[in-house]
């Protein structure tokens, strides 16, 4: 154990010991698994990212093994448990962060799931159970997922971009050769995750949805349908995504209805519809940092700007 705060700070042998905020319920028999995560919070615009999770949670029925006790990582007025009904008996829920297991016969690989909520304190310890558990079950790779707003139209094709640190792992999700992005600023837990992997010898990827910023609607079914399609396609999950799309189609008509009912919203999303159409043959970026596209508070701006030109005019 290092006493650099800049380093991590669990052991790495995978064993129990070395992980003591995660709760072991079973100890599946995995192979070769990769880890897909993605955490609720700063990293899921539109609850992307989470809902994919959910989605490949429940078509697969993947069997939790462990979680994250939650006591030393959140705020709990900022996430607070909640209670519901199950049977007439009132239930307490605490914020949670479960893997699941599921076994593919088609690729011989197992997958892993990480479903969470970004936490808001001991960074560093959080990540270090994670890459525990990761060599306890000789974890191959790990892909993060992860939705950002960005000034793209809800009536086209949402953009799916990403890296990824390995060629094979950049071929399969059709990413461009790996690089060491150039972002530099704030990041988020995927950030600090993928990082901390990647200095442990776990290669690493990230897929993230564009999710157009006017768009008040959540969650979107369509940023969760195109990173399930990337990673059917990737993975050869032969997941069916039927259902989905079905969603998404009526998101979108329900997109729609709402931008009828707030004329200057609707230019506002027309004019980013004509600026984008000249944009379909650009390259997505690539990079695993979603700040390198303009930030919300910006875009949110740029928003108001255009609205109050719209009302100036008009008077």
């Amino acid at each position: 154990m290092t006493n650099d705060p800049d380093q991590p700070t669990s052991g790495s042998s995978g064993d129990p010991a070395d992980m003591p905020d995660i709760r072991i319920h079973s100890e599946p028999k995995l192979t070769r698994p990769l880890l897909i995560t993605a955490f609720a919070g700063w990293n899921d615009a539109g609850e992307a990212a989470t809902s994919a999770i959910r989605f490949m949670r429940r078509r697969w029925r993947a069997t939790p093994f462990a979680d994250i006790d939650p006591e030393l990582f959140y705020d709990f007025t900022q996430a607070r448990p909640t209670v519901k009904l199950d049977k007439a008996e009132r239930v307490l829920e605490w914020p949670t962060n479960e893997f699941s297991a599921h076994h593919i016969e088609a690729t011989g690989r197992d997958i892993i799931l990480l479903s969470g909520i970004e936490p808001h304190v001991h960074w560093r310890r959080f990540v270090d159970n994670i890459v525990d558990l990761c060599q306890r079950h000789d974890v191959s790779g790990f892909v993060s997922l992860g939705g950002l707003l960005a000034e793209v139209s809800h009536a086209h094709p949402v953009r799916v971009g990403g890296s990824a640190t390995d060629p094979e792992l950049a071929r399969l999700l059709g990413f461009d050769e790996p690089r060491t992005p150039g972002y530099q600023g704030p990041t988020g837990i995927v950030g600090v995750l993928s990082q901390t992997l990647r200095q442990r010898g776990i290669e690493t990827a990230s897929v993230w949805a564009n999710i157009p910023f006017y768009v008040q609607r959540s969650p979107n079914p369509k940023g969760a349908l195109a990173i399930l399609q990337r990673l059917n396609n990737a993975f050869s999950f032969d997941l069916s995504l039927h259902d989905l799309e079905v969603f998404a189609a009526r998101f979108e008509a329900q997109v729609a209805a709402d931008l009828e009912q707030n004329p200057e919203a609707a230019d506002y999303a027309r004019r980013v519809v004509e600026e984008a159409a000249d944009e379909d043959s650009i390259d997505l970026p690539s990079d695993s940092e979603p700040e390198e596209l303009p930030d919300a508070e910006t875009m949110v701006d740029e928003l108001e700007r255009f609205l109050r030109e719209q009302r100036n005019e008009q008077e």
